[in-house]
């Protein structure tokens, strides 16, 4: 068990107030520009890793639309080995990668990844910070990228090698993606690239879920849902401490309206997590 004593993200007094009111779903940074066009969640093929080994899974948005956001799920009922290494769009091939290790020595894990495809989006196009270093001896290091003046955030992600694990991968507060990663190598530094969707044309806003308690050791999950005529565009979970929990699961709801996380605490005290989603229309 790794022991790490993390300060808590919102302070000590914030964090009650953080519990309180998370009930309540705030609706930030929206523009009103023109109606989503065409909407559709599309999933993968399955891809199964062996116990004690890494795959990469691949979903293509259909022609006439292109990638908003992704992510990936896999045996959530069982306290499966999948860690999430990496998770972001793939700016060639309109669409959306996932890469997950399965740290069990048992049982295989099975993951399908999921793009959010759409239309009606104004000047569609991909931010990169690329080739940031994550420095070895199992050191986590945070990211933000935004999208340029007069365009949104409507998604984002990360990638990178097999020693990287996703701990954060959500919409910011201030038009921007975030992104934790952990490097749990000793011996090696590792390289992670940023990514953000940007574009225009829909009516964006932020929900959050409710806080949830993830016991020392333990796993929890919940999700958000998106306000009636809108759809999810993107989605992830934040945390408290932050990188305080890793991802094991992150993704839509097959008709759009949620978004879902699930993770597993990985420091030697409780923490906390929310899912955070930009759902538009």
């Amino acid at each position: 068990m790794l022991r790490v004593r993390l300060l808590p993200r919102f302070g000590a007094a914030a964090m009650a107030l953080v519990l309180a009111v998370a009930g309540s779903a705030p609706v930030m940074a929206k523009t009103r520009v023109r109606a989503l066009a065409t909407y559709q969640v599309v999933t993968g093929e399955p891809v199964t890793a062996p116990p004690g080994d890494g795959r990469q899974s691949f979903v293509r948005c259909p022609p006439g639309t292109v990638v908003l956001g992704g992510g990936e799920s896999n045996t959530v009922l069982l306290p499966t080995g999948a860690e999430l290494t990496s998770s972001n769009p793939d700016i060639y091939n309109n669409g959306w990668i996932t890469s997950f290790h399965n740290s069990s020595q048992l049982i295989p894990v099975t993951l399908r990844t999921h793009a959010v495809c759409g239309s009606g989006i104004t000047g569609h196009e991909f931010k990169l910070l690329q080739d940031q270093l994550v420095p070895r001896g199992r050191t986590r290091k945070d990211f933000s990228l935004g999208c340029p003046a007069g365009s949104l955030t409507l998604g984002g992600g990360s990638d990178g090698p097999q020693g990287l694990r996703l701990l954060e991968s959500h919409p910011g507060g201030s038009n921007d993606w975030q992104t934790t990663v952990f490097n749990i190598s000793l011996t090696s530094d590792l390289r992670t690239t940023l990514f953000t969707v940007c574009g225009s044309g829909v009516n964006r806003s932020l929900q959050l879920s409710d806080t949830v308690r993830v016991a020392k050791g333990g796993r929890a999950s919940t999700s958000v849902t998106c306000p009636a005529g809108s759809k999810v565009l993107s989605g992830g979970g934040d945390s408290a401490p932050r990188g305080s929990n890793l991802i094991t699961d992150t993704y839509p709801s097959s008709d759009g309206t949620t978004w879902t996380v699930y993770v597993k605490n990985i420091v030697d005290e409780d923490s906390f997590m929310r899912v955070r989603a930009f759902c538009g229309s």
